[in-house]
């Protein structure tokens, strides 16, 4: 990812990869976070803002990373990326993909951990879901992640 990040191809695929590497195996998690993985691929997001290729599997990735992992979600928060969800979902509030993968990151980093909740809120991610809801209405997988991201946001 670092030796071509110019490449949107090399982005898309690489996070693909990371993110199945990531899926319910929390070794590999653990790896890809201390190999810098988490900022290799908000520094993507940042870099390809306007690709929804890169959005989605960016999301796909960095909430794989989140899932059921305290360290990771507190890692990612520090390396920019709720933000740089919050930035995607704003730039393509079109896009049915960015926003339910977006809902997807922001439920599993507000899952039990106060400080992302505040961050998210601050970030102005608890407008963008509602947005999502909004101009998404026939999308049942945005309807339920945003539903799921919202109940995280909300408990406790």
């Amino acid at each position: 990812m670092r030796r071509h990040e110019e490449s949107v191809g090399v982005q898309v695929e690489a996070c693909v990869t990371l993110a199945n590497l990531a899926c319910n195996n929390n070794n590999n998690m653990t790896a890809i976070a201390k190999e810098g993985g988490i900022k290799a691929v908000v520094s993507a997001m940042r870099r390809h803002e306007e690709s929804v290729g890169v959005q989605v599997e960016a999301c796909v990735t960095l909430a794989n990373l989140a899932c059921n992992n305290i360290a990771n979600r507190i890692a990612i928060a520090e390396a920019g990326g709720i933000e740089a969800v919050e930035s995607a979902m704003r730039k393509h509030e079109g896009s049915a993909g960015v926003q339910e993968q977006a809902c997807v990151v922001l439920a599993n980093l507000a899952c039990n951990n106060k400080n992302n909740k505040i961050a998210i809120a601050k970030a102005g991610g608890i407008d963008a879901v509602v947005t999502a809801m909004r101009r998404h209405e026939e999308s049942v997988g945005v309807q339920v992640e945003a539903c799921v991201t919202l109940a995280n946001l909300a408990c406790n």
